[in-house]
């Protein structure tokens, strides 16, 4: 299963490489077509915008499109009011540059808009074009490099990013199930070394919710393309993700809180029981059907056993099995027949 989602990442990986091949390809080509002088602004305009799925590119790469339109009109500004109307060059590039970077600090989607202009208000005479005509050759350009980014992000929604966000998160279960397994693990795991593990399961879930934006927000776009109802909520899903290494984990602080009448569970049984339980809904995950109540029951029963009857662990059991649960719910998967 762990080879299958490392397939997945490849071949999303293979994808994107392949379309910003095709991006410079492209950009260059359009601008040569309309027999623009400075294609590689195209080119550079659309390796700017482009990002791996369309969900990602309305996303912060919306932001880029934004930022690189704005900077693009404040810089054909500039040089209309220097060639226009006599103001300083120099001068009036740093001014206006400048206060792109101070708003970028309030607006994040103007970013990219002080380098946008900085590229507009840098242009000068070439033969045959002044430098008016230079600058607002300069903002085609972008504007090829902008549409040939969406273009290509949009040509991605047959990628089907549902698919890489189950594999991201059966990968994030599988990890959590081996966290479970180490804090039972005899001799004990160094503290510093659970916490470091810890962190980087932390970073997973964090990367898996950025997954889940682009992919609900990809989700949504494919439903209105094919006017179809929207099934699935991956935003929801990552957040019971996370609550999921809550749940697993507690199995460890309780058995540490133990008191002293109740029974000593068996660490390493039931460690192995609730990775099994974490398993099986990672290869669910990945199937794209539910953990089924009958299949949830079972898995709670393993557990029980390997607790030796500690009243602490049905509570935690219940929780655990719940998200679980939920969570191929939250995808929008189907039950398996």
């Amino acid at each position: 299963m762990q080879a299958r989602a490392e397939r997945a990442r490849d071949a999303a990986d293979w994808t994107h490489a392949a379309q910003l091949g095709a991006a410079v390809g492209l950009a260059w080509g359009a601008s040569a077509l309309l027999r623009l002088p400075e294609g590689f602004w195209a080119v550079m305009s659309a390796l700017i915008v482009l990002r791996p799925t369309a969900g990602a590119t309305l996303g912060a790469g919306w932001d880029r499109i934004r930022g690189t339109l704005a900077g693009t009109l404040l810089g054909l500004a500039g040089v209309a009011l220097r060639h226009l109307h006599g103001f300083d060059g120099t001068g009036t590039t740093l001014l206006l540059v400048g206060l792109l970077a101070a708003a970028s600090a309030l607006l994040p989607w103007l970013r990219s808009a002080p380098i946008t202009a900085l590229i507009v208000l840098g242009s000068g005479s070439l033969a045959q074009h002044p430098a008016l005509q230079v600058a607002a050759l300069r903002a085609a350009e972008i504007g090829i490099g902008v549409g040939v980014g969406l273009l290509l992000s949009f040509a991605s929604l047959w990628q089907a990013t549902a698919r890489r966000f189950d594999a991201a998160c059966a990968q994030v279960l599988r990890r959590i199930a081996e966290q479970v397994q180490r804090d039972f693990a005899i001799p004990p795991q160094d503290a510093r070394e659970r916490e470091g593990r810890m962190e980087a399961l932390r970073t997973e879930l964090r990367a898996l919710a950025v997954l889940a934006v682009g992919a609900q927000r990809e989700a949504r776009i494919a439903a209105w393309l094919r006017r179809r109802p929207v099934t699935g909520e991956p935003v929801r899903a990552a957040r019971i993700a996370a609550r999921t290494l809550h749940d697993a984990t507690a199995f460890t602080r309780h058995a540490a809180l133990r008191r002293s009448d109740e029974p000593e569970v068996d660490g390493p049984a039931l460690a192995a029981a609730v990775a099994g339980a974490l398993e099986a809904a990672a290869t669910h995950q990945e199937a794209g059907t539910v953990l089924g109540e009958e299949e949830r029951r079972g898995l709670g029963r393993a557990i029980a056993v390997s607790a030796r009857g500690a009243a602490w662990v049905l509570p935690a059991t219940r929780l655990l099995l719940q998200d679980l649960g939920a969570l191929a719910g939250a995808s929008g998967r189907k039950r398996a027949r």
